[in-house]
C-alpha cells in the first residue's frame, strides 16, 4: 500500500482533483487574457477607418463651402461693378435644338431668333441669388424702355440649369420680373442647353461659375452678333442695341 501510494504521487501523468481544477481554472483565464487584446485589436482597426471616412466628409463639406464663398465674392464683386462692361463683335451659329418656354411649348431657338427680328439675349437660372436677380431686373428694364418702335425686338433668357428650372419654375420667375410678349424664357433638356451655351461661349462647367453676358443681334443678321460682357445697365445695353438698329431708335 505504501509503495502504490508513493509511485501514485511520483507518477507525473496523475493529477489530483484540486490540482486538476486549478490547471483548468487557469487555463480559462489565460483565454480570456489573451482574447481581450484581440477585441481591442478589432476595434482599433475599425476606428482608424471611421475616422478617416469623416475626415474625407468633413473636408469635402469645408471644400464645397470655400467654393461657395469664392463663388458668391466673385459674383459680388461683378454686382459691385454694375454699369462696366465691354463689348465685341463675334460670330455665332444658332444650333438647331428645342427649348421648352414657360407654358411646356416647344421651341425651335433658331426659329425663334432669326433673322427677321433683332434679339437680345441672356443666360440665367432660377436658384440663382447674386448676379442673376440683376441681369433679370435689368431685361425688365430694358423691356420698358425698348418703347413702341422696338415692339419687334425679340428678349430672350435661356436657363443653365435646366434639370431644375422646370416649365412652371421658369414661369414663376417670369411673372417675378414682369416678362411681357416680348420676352421669351426658356430650359429644356440637360444636353440642349449645354449645346447653347457652348455655342455662344458661355460653357463654364459650373452653373456657379456663370458670368454675366448679355448678346444682341441686329434686324437681318444671322450669325452676327455683339456680345457684353459684365452687368450692363438697361440703357447701356439700349445704347448698344441702338447702334445695331439705327433705324428703330426713337427721336
Amino acid at each position: 500500500m505504501l509503495t502504490r501510494t508513493i509511485s501514485k504521487f511520483n507518477n507525473p501523468f496523475i493529477i489530483s482533483g484540486n490540482t486538476w481544477r486549478n490547471v483548468v481554472g487557469a487555463i480559462a483565464i489565460g483565454m480570456l487574457v489573451f482574447s481581450v487584446p484581440a477585441i481591442s485589436e478589432v476595434k482599433a482597426e475599425d476606428q482608424p477607418e471611421h475616422s478617416m471616412h469623416d475626415m474625407h466628409d468633413m473636408q469635402g463639406m469645408e471644400h464645397m463651402e470655400h467654393m461657395d464663398h469664392m463663388d458668391h465674392s466673385m459674383h459680388q464683386q461683378q454686382v459691385s461693378q454694375r454699369g462696366k462692361y465691354s463689348t465685341i463683335g463675334m460670330t455665332y451659329t444658332v444650333p438647331d435644338v428645342k427649348l421648352i418656354d414657360v407654358n411646356g411649348k416647344s421651341v425651335a431657338l433658331r426659329d425663334l431668333v432669326n433673322e427677321r427680328s433683332p434679339v437680345i439675349l441672356n443666360f440665367i437660372f432660377t436658384t440663382c441669388t447674386t448676379i442673376c436677380p440683376v441681369m433679370s431686373a435689368t431685361f425688365q428694364q430694358v423691356q420698358e424702355q425698348l418703347g413702341s418702335g422696338r415692339k419687334d425686338a425679340r428678349i430672350v433668357s435661356i436657363s443653365i440649369d435646366p434639370e431644375n428650372d422646370t416649365p412652371a419654375k421658369l414661369k414663376a420667375y417670369s411673372e417675378k420680373f414682369k416678362a411681357g410678349p416680348q420676352w421669351t424664357l426658356l430650359t429644356g433638356t440637360l444636353e440642349n442647353s449645354l449645346t447653347v451655351q457652348k455655342a455662344f461661349g458661355v460653357f463654364a462647367g459650373e452653373k456657379m461659375n456663370h458670368k454675366p453676358v448679355t448678346f444682341l443681334k441686329a434686324k437681318g443678321a444671322d450669325t452676327q452678333w455683339t456680345r457684353i460682357d459684365g452687368l450692363a445697365e438697361a440703357t447701356q445695353i439700349i445704347t448698344e442695341y441702338d447702334k445695331l438698329n439705327p433705324e428703330q431708335k426713337m427721336h
